[in-house]
Order: C-alpha cells, then sequence, then structure tokens
C-alpha cells in the first residue's frame, strides 16, 4: 500500500519510521564497509609509500657508491699522512640521522663527503669473525640496542641495520681499503683485558693474512687505552699509526702519558669532551701530538674545543669542509681571513 493511500496522518507515519528501521541495517553495514575498506587502503598506500621510500633510500646509497667508485677510478688518488685531516668519521659515518651504524653504506656516503680517517667499532662474533658493532644488544637491527650476546656471523650479516643498512665486517673495509687507496681505518675496541685484546687483534691480523691484505694494516690506526694494550698489540703486529685514548686522567697522570706517547711515537691523543682543556692541549703540541675529541657534530662546539687547542674531532654528521673551516676561523688571523675573503678574489678578478 502506498502512504498516500493511508488517510489518518498517524498511521501514516508510524508506516513511514516501520519501513525506514527496515533499511537501518543495511545502511549500518554499507558505513562500515566503506570505513573498513578506506582503512585498508590507508594501510596498504602507507606501506607501499614505506616500501617505496626504503627502495629509494636503497638505490640512492646504491647511486652513491657507483658515483664514488667511478670518481675514484678515474682519478689519482694519494695517500697523504692520516693526522693531515681534522675530521674522523665515528662508526664509519652516520646517514640519513642514524649513527652508530658502522656500516660500509656510511663509509661510501662519507668518503664521498670528504672523509679520509673512518673509525670503526669492532666486536667478535660468537663464531670469532671481526665486524663493526658498537655493543651487542638483544635487537641486532638496532645499532644502539644493548644488553645482548655476540651473534653468529651469519645472523649478523643477515640484518639489515635499521632495516636497510649493510652490516660490516672488517675483511668488507679491507676490500674497501683495496679500492679506495687513500683513506685510513681506525680501529676502537671495546675490551682493554689482556686475553680479550690479544684475542681480538690476533683475529684481525689473521683476517688480513688469509686475505692477502696485510698491506693494508699499514693504513690501520690502532686506538689504545693503556701502555699495557699498545704493548700487547705491538707483540702482534708492527702496526705504523696508534692514537691514545684518554678516560678521565689526573693531570699528573696525563702527563705520564704523553711522556709515553713521545717515546713511543704514537702520533694522536683522543680525549673526552670533558677531559678537554687549554692546558692538556699545550702540552700535547709542545711533543708535536695531535690532540682530538669526540664526537661533535656542531660548529660551535668544535670552534670551541679547538680554541682550547684541540686539532681535530670525530663526527657522526658534519663533512670535513665545515671542520675544516670551523679550523681555519679558530686559527687564522682575522686580517689574514679578511686579505682570503676581499684581495685574493679582486686580483682573480
Amino acid at each position: 500500500m502506498k502512504l498516500s493511500q493511508i488517510k489518518t496522518k498517524e498511521v501514516r507515519d508510524s508506516v513511514r519510521k516501520s519501513r525506514y528501521k527496515k533499511f537501518v541495517p543495511a545502511f549500518i553495514v554499507l558505513f562500515l564497509i566503506i570505513v573498513v575498506s578506506v582503512c585498508f587502503y590507508s594501510y596498504y598506500a602507507y606501506q607501499k609509500e614505506k616500501k617505496n621510500s626504503a627502495k629509494r633510500t636503497q638505490q640512492k646509497i646504491e647511486n652513491e657508491y657507483k658515483k664514488t667508485k667511478k670518481e675514484v677510478s678515474t682519478e689519482k688518488t694519494s695517500l697523504k699522512p692520516w693526522y693531515t685531516y681534522h675530521g674522523i668519521a665515528h662508526a664509519l659515518g652516520g646517514l640519513n640521522g642514524k649513527h652508530y651504524l658502522n656500516s660500509i653504506d656510511g663509509f661510501y656516503s662519507n668518503y664521498q663527503k670528504g672523509y679520509r680517517i673512518f673509525e670503526m667499532d669492532l666486536q667478535l662474533t660468537s663464531d670469532n669473525i671481526l665486524v663493526g658493532r658498537h655493543t651487542w644488544g638483544n635487537n641486532l637491527s638496532d645499532p644502539l640496542s644493548k644488553n645482548g650476546y655476540p651473534a653468529s656471523y651469519r645472523e649478523f650479516k643477515n640484518t639489515k641495520l635499521c632495516g636497510r643498512y649493510k652490516p660490516t665486517s672488517f675483511l668488507d673495509m679491507l676490500n674497501a681499503m683495496e679500492r679506495y687507496k687513500d683513506f685510513y681505518l681506525m680501529t676502537d675496541s671495546k675490551s682493554t683485558d689482556t686475553v680479550n685484546v690479544k684475542k681480538e687483534f690476533s683475529v684481525l691480523v689473521q683476517t688480513a693474512k688469509k686475505a692477502g691484505k696485510t698491506e693494508y694494516l699499514d693504513r690501520v690506526i690502532v686506538q689504545v687505552y693503556n701502555e699495557s694494550m699498545y704493548y700487547t698489540i705491538k707483540s702482534i703486529y708492527p702496526f705504523k699509526h696508534f692514537v691514545y685514548t684518554t678516560y678521565k686522567q689526573r693531570d699528573v697522570a696525563f702527563y705520564k702519558m704523553v711522556k709515553f706517547c713521545k717515546k713511543n711515537g704514537i702520533e694522536g691523543v683522543t680525549s673526552p669532551q670533558n677531559d678537554i682543556n687549554d692546558y692538556r692541549m699545550e702540552i700535547l703540541a709542545k711533543e708535536g701530538i695531535y690532540g682530538f675529541t669526540h664526537t661533535v657534530n656542531n660548529s660551535y662546539f668544535t670552534k670551541e674545543y679547538m680554541k682550547l687547542g684541540v686539532y681535530g674531532i670525530y663526527s657522526d654528521f658534519m663533512t670535513p669542509s665545515e671542520i675544516n673551516k670551523n679550523y681555519l676561523d679558530v686559527y687564522t688571523p682575522k686580517f689574514a681571513s679578511r686579505y682570503m675573503k676581499t684581495v685574493i678574489p679582486a686580483l682573480a678578478k
């Protein structure tokens, strides 16, 4: 029956409402289907964009690597004394805001930016392979994860850092040293115990020998923490370059350490930021030893430490050109700086 055929208004309204009620469940179901569809599509689009973003980042890294490889193959490279440089790439250099990666992807990117000294944190896997890792943690993908046990080499290599960056072994870096002839690799061991030090550096040397790459050990800068560690490593292999790293030493101990460095030809001393002062940097300068600090990621603090006498810094994200500019700003007299900026460009016109 049509509603128009019902003469009584109350009855007509009642029939209309009952008919509408029949369609309410269908409308609700339709609405839920639309909401679920929109949510599903949004999630799918997000995951697709996330995957594409990861691919673009990986492609960018690979392109940088190819570009760097091409540049190196076409240019003549010369190995300069390592203390020529004011910047050291910390943990092989940061990448896309991530640090402590110890990844060859970071190396490729920061080599292209001009770095020629790369520090690498070294750890032994459970099957005694030397790899780049700051700490062993429960999450291998997270380079800052802690409280874990050494993974196997296979587990280590099969787990991308932060989901995208290549885990890197010491052998990988020896292979890079073969391709790129003008950079140094600085070791950062995590143990000062004599037994562990002997084991770690024995593996390091054996890795180079098995690969037929012992010549590249001459471009390894060994970081030591005490005299005992120095003598232990020297007994394993006659490395040419050493850096002495200090932590919270009193001035008397610092002066004794400087004398030890001078006696044994140790070229640099690295101190944490809290230990930097002009008195200590002056002692180093008088003995012809280069002073470094870590880890600095902005120009303001770089200049402040350099004003105290620091020669160079370890950094995650600053470029070598930025670090060099800070050094020149601190050590170039103002009149010379004005001369370089105004007179020399004018003469070139």
